[in-house]
């Protein structure tokens, strides 16, 4: 399995951004792990940094290289997240995942067929596997990432164009505090203690901390289950628990709502869709959280994370930072304010 790679950048709230690039598609006549006179078509692979693209990180695109592989532009998946600010990797039953806190896009080597959530989208053309990289067509990016993001082809390269900054537009910071529709049991109490939050973070300890976290309520029962899982390792596109021992933030709601009869989709955005709206001064026990992963290449409407919401401003949540695990954390920090989208009540 290829090194997990986790790329969090800051940025600031704006508008979705719409795809802008129109791209003809060709044909590969040998998918999979292709080898032999492919390699003449293509060289070193290397995204330049907004150092190289002569920007001050505000106004200079990203830019990934096109490689032409038998007659067809392709681009390797590794570059494109970068770019974006995504994360990727190998997931261990071999396929490749990209997304913020879970494989939201799961590639499989040799295929045009690529899971987005529950959803299966058909690429113009297989993907290529060359020297442990996997190659998408650029035909394809449009229906892979056009909700996310835009970019424009220059030659022989793409370059992801970047979203305004909320300081830019003038932008609030939307910095409204989460309250609880019915205070719960020990109020004031369940707040996450700080462990030198990375970023604007700040989680309480994987160990649980406080033993007067307890929450009231009528799913209090789903948080003390959570709760014995703190400190399970947090592990991108994570396989069942049964079988993998860890989790992304998706897979830790999917157990728990499925040890209660909710079947959940496997990916944060696929939860998103589920339930019913409800307000960040009204929530309850039980309630998800969806929230944005900034970056300056991508929307900020475009789910990234998902958690479950524990009473008195706290969540808990399965995250690579700012420790590596299922953790607590009180979202009542700027950080979480910001990114906040909106929480869905699935639970009955």
């Amino acid at each position: 399995m290829g090194k997990a790679r986790y790329r969090g950048k800051a940025g600031g709230a704006a508008a979705a951004i719409l795809i802008s690039a129109a791209i003809a598609a060709g044909c590969v006549n040998n998918p999979g792990d292709t080898q032999g006179d492919l390699n003449k078509y293509s060289g070193p692979i290397r995204v330049k940094s907004l150092n190289d693209t002569g920007g001050d990180g505000t106004t200079s695109a990203s830019i990934v290289p096109i490689e032409r592989i038998q007659n067809t532009d392709y681009v390797a998946l590794d570059d494109v997240a970068t770019a974006i600010g995504f994360n990727d990797q190998w997931l261990e039953n071999g396929n490749y995942g990209i997304g913020d806190r879970d494989a939201r896009w799961v590639f499989r080597p040799g295929e045009s067929d690529v899971r987005s959530g529950e959803k299966t989208v058909r690429l113009p053309a297989p993907t290529v596997k060359r020297s442990n990289r996997l190659y998408a067509p650029v035909s394809g990016l449009p229906m892979l990432f056009g909700n996310v993001t835009s970019y424009r082809m220059t030659g022989n390269s793409l370059s992801f164009i970047p979203k305004p900054l909320a300081s830019d537009v003038g932008a609030d910071d939307r910095l409204a505090p989460f309250r609880d529709a019915v205070p719960t049991r020990g109020e004031g109490k369940l707040r996450a203690h700080s462990a030198g939050g990375i970023g604007g973070f700040d989680a309480q300890g994987a160990n649980g901390g406080a033993s007067d976290a307890s929450a009231g309520g009528k799913h209090a029962d789903l948080i003390e289950e959570a709760k014995k899982y703190l400190g399970v390792r947090y592990n991108f596109g994570a396989e069942p628990y049964e079988k993998s021992k860890t989790f992304d933030c998706s897979s830790f709601v999917q157990l728990l709502f499925g040890e209660r009869g909710v079947q959940m989709p496997r990916t944060a955005d696929e939860q998103g869709r589920m339930g019913t709206s409800v307000s960040r001064d009204a929530l309850e026990t039980g309630d998800l959280l969806f929230f944005s992963v900034p970056g300056r290449f991508k929307s900020d409407s475009a789910v990234g994370h998902v958690g479950i919401y524990m009473g008195n401003g706290s969540m808990i949540h399965a995250s690579p930072e700012p420790q590596d695990g299922v953790q607590i954390t009180d979202i009542n920090k700027p950080y979480w304010q910001r990114t906040f989208l909106f929480a869905k009540r699935v639970l009955p």
